[in-house]
């Protein structure tokens, strides 16, 4: 036998071998390491809802998107709650956090992966998020208290971290308003609000009295338009709105640079460099950018 034949067949030996032993090790372990997660998620659970004394996994479609909740039961049976997992965006990645919900649709607590378990946060700024501090204030609030201080709501932000702050508070609060209705008592019923005079929907409702408001010209895709943006009383963006009128960017595109979910994520931001972070809207670069520009500016008049 000719010796490159023979040193093929050894190769391919050796492939098979370690082949055999790679499925054989996962055979073994796939069980083990399944097991390890389903105690972990028995264990946030019941840390969520530590009344209940079973949970039952629901997968559920809303809007096109599977999600999951779980039923928690007490052990008569009763209906106590629910848990559910949001995954809003962070300064450096998605941040998944777990909700317990109480049949009142109060927040029971919330828990946030850890590092180990893929949290992108910068550690001792956006990280903090995972302190009791921080989490503990999540306790007994309902939908509409689930805002930043500064947006009028209950919950301080980490300093130095607003970007994180806001997404997990935002997700919250986004997540008790498409999971409420699993508690048997309906949906969170669209608040509506109706600006003097634009018809953008600001973050949350606020007295702009209050506020400095400044009024920027941005350059989009198909044109200039305006941006006002509202400061608070320590120079941080309270609110920014996009008047209507004069808006003339690609509808599904850039016009979706005018909606709620893009303009809240500046709330709280008080630096050129925060606003610079904020991820722009999907096909819509320049419109996003222009927006920030005109934010930035109105920071810095």
């Amino acid at each position: 036998m000719r010796l490159e034949v023979r040193m093929v067949l050894v190769l391919m030996g050796v492939v098979l071998v370690s082949a055999g032993l790679l499925g054989l090790v996962f055979g073994v372990t796939a069980p083990v390491i399944a097991a390890q997660k389903e105690a972990a998620r028995q264990e946030a659970l019941a840390m969520l809802l530590p009344e209940a004394d079973s949970f039952r996994a629901d997968t559920v479609v809303i809007e096109g998107d599977t999600g999951e909740v779980y039923h928690a039961y007490d052990e008569k049976e009763t209906k106590v709650g629910i848990v559910f997992t949001v995954a809003p965006k962070g300064y450096a990645g998605p941040i998944e956090t777990m909700v317990g919900l109480h049949v009142d649709s109060t927040v029971s607590a919330i828990r946030i992966a850890s590092a180990a378990e893929g949290l992108k946060e910068t550690p001792g700024l956006g990280a903090r998020v995972l302190e009791d501090t921080f989490r503990e204030q999540f306790k007994g609030l309902k939908h509409d208290d689930l805002y930043l201080a500064k947006e009028g709501g209950r919950i301080d932000a980490v300093t130095a971290a607003t970007i994180s702050s806001n997404a997990v508070t935002s997700g919250v609060r986004e997540g008790v308003k498409r999971y409420i209705c699993y508690l048997g008592e309906g949906p969170v019923k669209e608040v509506e609000i109706k600006p003097a005079v634009t018809d953008s929907l600001p973050a949350k409702p606020v007295e702009t009295s209050k506020f400095i408001e400044r009024v920027v010209t941005a350059s989009g895709y198909a044109g200039e338009f305006k941006v006002i943006v509202r400061l608070d009383e320590k120079g941080s963006i309270a609110e920014i709105e996009i008047p209507k009128a004069g808006f003339e960017e690609t509808e599904g595109f850039g016009s979706r640079c005018r909606e709620r979910e893009f303009l809240s994520k500046f709330v709280g931001l008080a630096s050129a460099a925060e606003v610079k972070a904020v991820d722009a809207v999907s096909g819509a670069t320049v419109t996003s950018e222009a927006i920030k520009d005109a934010a930035i500016q109105a920071l810095n008049p």
